[in-house]
């Protein structure tokens, strides 16, 4: 398949619309979650949506040009996610990208579209709409996928200046393919999302006996549901899923397999101190509603379910996969070369890593083969070795009876505000470049988010009176 620009004078594209088309129907599935559809009358509610709503271009000419309002609200929150599921494994990554979400593609001639991806239900091809295409040229083999690179690393985002600018470097990802080494590239809507499209991509490259149906021909990627094309679980996965199941052990003294509400949430938030207990609560409750529980206690596999979802941090475990080659576990070679490369810790011995792997993993199996997991280096990043601070610095080190002219911290202000101070936009990606050039004195403007999670941002309204800098 070619990706080659086929875009004329009359602003018609070979694979897209014209600059102007109707809206399309309210889609069942946006960003990998599966809504179920309207009410009575289909059609007629179709028509009247169509006769309504303003036309509108798939087709950004000039994405330079943006208004920005002065007086609305500009925040980010801390969890990017674009929905409640969090992804821990390479099925997670997988099922989000069967249920398809809408990516921004790039080409050549400076043009982005807007289409909808999905990953067939037999892993074997990406098919994306609209698309003037047919439904059999609108796809991309996933066999024929040489490489996924991360970033803007092709020419298509290099000789595009200044779209390139504008573009997130984190968000953006490109898929080599075919004999001619094609590019296709590609923009999501968040790291996250182009996180789960180059893990799952990665996968099927370093699995590709399960590409085409392999393992039955269900409607999806197999999981605790059961159905659906099979997933072999790494060997990080079984560490965890081991660890998890001898905790549940413990816990269980009458051995039957079930443990009360009230010890699951317990142990769940003795072994992630950071969550609350509240919210592993209301996940229980969910999944009793869901499968019309008439009884509260908790299986195993649902207390292991809850935890994965609960205590997993997407961004621990993309960078987990990228520093362990999509394998889902570090050995001494492995976290050797993150404390050197990302660290800065230029004395790390491979010694000293089998000292941490014994320290902070959590899984026998692992303190056993010198192999951290998930949790490990979860553990091990949250851990006083990680901090920005270094522990000698905790006490005074330092001659303090000069002038206070003879002292300085390196120091920002809003930093998260990635354009001017007035309108510019908030991203965490502002806080993370004041630190990597040595800032240690940061200052935030956080308000309330929902659930009682914190927002980063700022506010021109007058009448909000619940916003605090910190």
């Amino acid at each position: 398949m070619s990706e080659r620009d086929g875009c004329g004078d009359g602003g018609l594209c070979s694979d897209g619309a014209a600059d102007n088309i109707p809206p399309r129907a309210p889609r069942g599935r946006r960003s990998g979650v599966i809504v179920p559809g309207g009410a009575l009358e289909p059609d007629i509610i179709l028509l009247e949506t169509v006769k309504a709503a303003p036309r509108r271009s798939s087709i950004i000419k000039d994405p330079s040009v943006q208004k920005v309002g002065g007086g609305r609200k500009k925040t980010v929150s801390f969890s990017s996610m674009p929905s409640e599921k969090k992804v821990s494994s390479a099925a997670d990554c997988l099922a989000f990208m069967q249920g398809g979400c809408e990516l921004k593609k790039i080409r050549p001639n400076s043009r982005v579209y807007y289409r909808f991806y999905t990953l067939d239900v037999d892993l074997s091809c990406l098919r994306w709409e609209p698309s003037k295409k047919d439904t059999e040229r609108a796809r991309l083999d996933v066999s024929s996928i040489r490489e996924v690179r991360t970033g803007k690393s092709t020419e298509t985002f290099l000789h595009n200046n200044p779209l390139s600018e504008q573009l997130a470097e984190e968000a953006a990802f490109s898929i080599i393919h075919g004999d001619e080494y094609q590019s296709l590239d590609l923009v999501a809507l968040s790291a996250d999302v182009a996180n789960i499209w180059v893990t799952g991509l990665r996968y099927l490259l370093a699995h590709p006996s399960i590409i085409g149906g392999a393992g039955g021909g269900g409607t999806g990627v197999g999981s605790s549901d059961g159905g659906g094309v099979s997933v072999e679980g790494s060997l990080g996965s079984k560490m965890r899923s081991e660890w998890l199941a001898a905790e549940f052990a413990q816990v269980d003294e009458d051995g039957y397999g079930i443990v009360s509400e009230d010890v699951a949430v317990a142990t769940i938030c003795e072994l992630c101190p950071g969550i609350k207990e509240a919210k592993v609560r209301l996940r229980f409750k969910e999944i009793q509603r869901s499968k019309e529980k008439l009884t509260s206690h908790v299986t195993r596999e649902e207390f292991q379910e809850a935890y994965c979802e609960l205590c997993t941090r997407p961004d621990v475990y993309f960078l987990l996969v990228q520093l362990s080659q999509d394998r889902e576990y570090l050995d001494p070679q492995d976290l050797r070369l993150f404390l050197e490369t990302e660290q800065g810790l230029s004395l790390a011995t491979t010694e000293g890593c089998w000292e941490l792997l014994k320290r902070y993993e959590p899984s026998a199996q692992g303190r056993e083969q010198g192999l951290m997991g998930l949790d490990g280096f979860a553990r091990y990043l949250q851990s006083s070795e990680c901090q920005l601070l270094d522990q000698e610095h905790l006490g005074v080190c330092q001659d303090m009876n000069l002038p206070l002219s003879h002292y300085y911290i390196s120091t920002s202000y809003r930093s998260y505000l990635l354009d001017d101070q007035v309108h510019g936009r908030a991203d965490l990606g502002g806080l993370i470049k004041a630190l990597q050039s040595g800032c240690r004195c940061l200052e935030l403007g956080v308000t309330d988010g929902p659930e009682g999670e914190p927002l980063l941002g700022v506010d021109y309204e007058p009448d909000i009176s619940h916003h605090h800098h910190h």
